[in-house]
Formats: C-alpha cells, sequence, structure tokens
C-alpha cells in the first residue's frame, strides 16, 4: 500500500515538474525544420514553453571513423538562435543571433 502510494506520489510531482519553468528551462529542447537565410523554424512551441525573446544554443551531432579504432560521436556548440514568433502549440520561428545553424541542428535552453 505504501509503495502504491508512492508511486502515484513520484508520478503526480513530475508531471507538476514538468509543467514549471525550471523544467522548461534545463529540459527544453528541440529539431531545426527550416533554415532560410537566417530565418529558422523549430519544433520548440507554445507546448514546450517557448517564449520570444528566448534564446537557445543549437548544437550539431558530429561522427568521426578512426580507420579502424573505433568510433566516436559528439556533439559540438554551432550557434544560437533567439525565437521571434511562436507559430502554434509545437513550432516557433527564430533568427540565428549567432553561427551557423542549420536544418537538423538541436536547440536547448541557454
Amino acid at each position: 500500500m505504501i509503495r502504491t502510494f508512492s508511486i502515484v506520489l513520484l508520478i503526480a510531482l513530475m508531471s507538476a515538474c514538468s509543467s514549471s519553468p525550471v523544467y522548461h528551462k534545463v529540459f527544453m529542447r528541440g529539431q531545426v525544420v527550416g533554415v532560410d537565410e537566417d530565418q529558422v523554424v523549430f519544433c520548440i512551441g507554445e507546448d514546450s514553453g517557448a517564449s520570444i525573446g528566448e534564446e537557445f544554443v543549437a548544437y550539431r551531432y558530429t561522427y568521426e571513423d578512426f580507420d579502424g579504432d573505433g568510433e566516436y560521436y559528439d556533439t559540438i556548440e554551432v550557434g544560437s538562435v533567439v525565437v521571434r514568433e511562436i507559430v502554434n502549440l509545437h513550432f516557433a520561428k527564430g533568427v540565428i543571433s549567432s553561427g551557423d545553424v542549420t536544418k537538423y541542428d538541436i536547440l536547448s535552453s541557454k
């Protein structure tokens, strides 16, 4: 009985935390789905808690094969994007504020 109550309480707390501003600042992530010059469309929208003026860091996954010595995957910071418009629940538009952001890059809260 106590175990069941503890699990229910933990799930309730986790769902409450997921809607808090702290959760969005720490865990908000999305992918760039389109780039036209310095304009960017990405999948972090109203539903994720994005807000106009918010800045995201852009990362790119890299892969190298060291001539049979093994594979190496890494994530490198490539720039940043500032939200200019919330399109809908799932998408936003922004402008590249620094670096070289391309389609498929990952955006994460600063």
